[in-house]
């Protein structure tokens, strides 16, 4: 199969000036008036700084973790963490549908890697047994993108049961673990620390895509080895950024619960608008992305997402998110309320 090149796709909607974007994980949600204040007051700190984040930014996440402050690191992005872990990797465990950035980072530093497929009828919960035994670190993200599920709990422990026995390195992408539905948090390294680290990024719960910044967290052998991948690659990143994110952090409980709100709202009206005809997905418990699957095998997701395209409505076909989706779209609810329902009509009518 041709792989679907989603960043060129991304570029084709931005130069057509899509009027209803529905395809790319950028929070349309403003960022917090308390940020900018602080980015302001601190755009001159443009001074190198430790590689490994400002002592204020990291004692605060450490903090927040309950974890020794040598067991976190700032970064640029979660991407990067994900990156300096494949590096790390002998050989990499991949659960599709999977965002296409980790298999960018997989196949750009030539890592052997092995897919585990989920099912919407499994409610897209892997079976963690059925990990290819040469696998040593295994890339896991919830809640998902594409699927917007959430990990089970049963799931959790079966996982850890595995990773022990067979000793393997867990790299958990927790971007979006503030947008859970039920009110909760997620982070793997609360079940379990040796041998797992987290990254997350303040790009989604606060709207500071931009500024490329995020942390890493948990066992001190991995956290070294990302300092060692940030000394390779990057000196710091800028102050004024991990100021603006201290300041994130004490406005956490306030920002997430305004978000998560808008997010579970904007779901049950996507889910009134599109027609349950057209259409199979499994209602997202996290996260703000829906995995639609037409009812119609023979529809091409790839077809779909160019029809929507010409109809004003951006939209990313299931390909790019594995190769076993070709009738699949994803959507991300990051638009009004009232582009979500002429969005949802759009694609309940190109399905025709």
């Amino acid at each position: 199969m041709v792989k679907f090149n989603i960043y060129d796709f991304f570029n084709r909607l931005n130069r057509l000036n899509v009027p209803i974007r529905m395809d790319a994980g950028q929070v349309d949600i403003p960022p917090h008036p308390e940020l900018l204040k602080v980015l302001r007051n601190e755009v001159h700190r443009l001074e190198y700084t430790s590689y490994r984040g400002i002592s204020e930014l990291r004692e605060k996440i450490a903090e927040i973790h309950k974890v020794d402050i040598n067991e976190v690191v700032v970064i640029p992005g979660a991407k990067f963490g994900v990156a300096a872990m494949v590096y790390k990797a002998k050989r990499i465990g991949l659960i599709a549908p999977y965002w296409p950035g980790y298999l960018f980072a997989i196949e750009f530093f030539r890592k052997p890697y092995s897919i585990l497929e989920t099912r919407l009828e499994d409610f897209w919960q892997p079976a963690f047994g059925l990990i290819n035994e040469k696998v040593d670190t295994l890339l896991i993200n919830y809640p998902n993108n594409p699927t917007g599920v959430t990990l089970l709990k049963d799931k959790v422990r079966e996982l850890l049961d595995i990773a022990s026995e067979r000793k393997l390195t867990i790299v958990s992408d927790e971007i979006y673990r503030d947008l859970i539905y039920d009110g909760s948090d997620f982070t793997i390294i609360e079940c379990n620390l040796e041998n797992t680290i987290s990254v997350y990024s303040f790009s989604k719960t606060f709207s500071m895509p931009g500024l490329r910044l995020g942390y890493a967290i948990g066992d001190r052998r991995l956290i070294e080895a990302v300092e060692k991948f940030i000394q390779a690659v990057y000196t710091s990143t800028p102050v004024f950024a991990q100021k603006a994110a201290i300041k994130a952090l004490e406005l956490k409980d306030i920002i997430v619960k305004q978000l998560r709100e808008i997010f579970r709202r904007r779901i049950e009206i996507f889910k009134k608008n599109i027609d349950p005809r057209k259409y199979d997905y499994v209602t997202p418990s996290g996260a703000f992305y829906v995995f639609l699957r037409a009812k119609n095998s023979n529809t091409s997701g790839v077809d779909l997402a160019y029809k929507l395209m010409y109809r004003g409505v951006g939209v990313f076909p299931g390909i790019a998110f594995g190769d076993s989706y070709y009738n699949y779209i994803r959507i991300s609810l990051v638009c009004p309320e009232k582009k979500i329902i002429e969005g949802a009509k759009k694609l309940s009518e190109v399905v025709e």
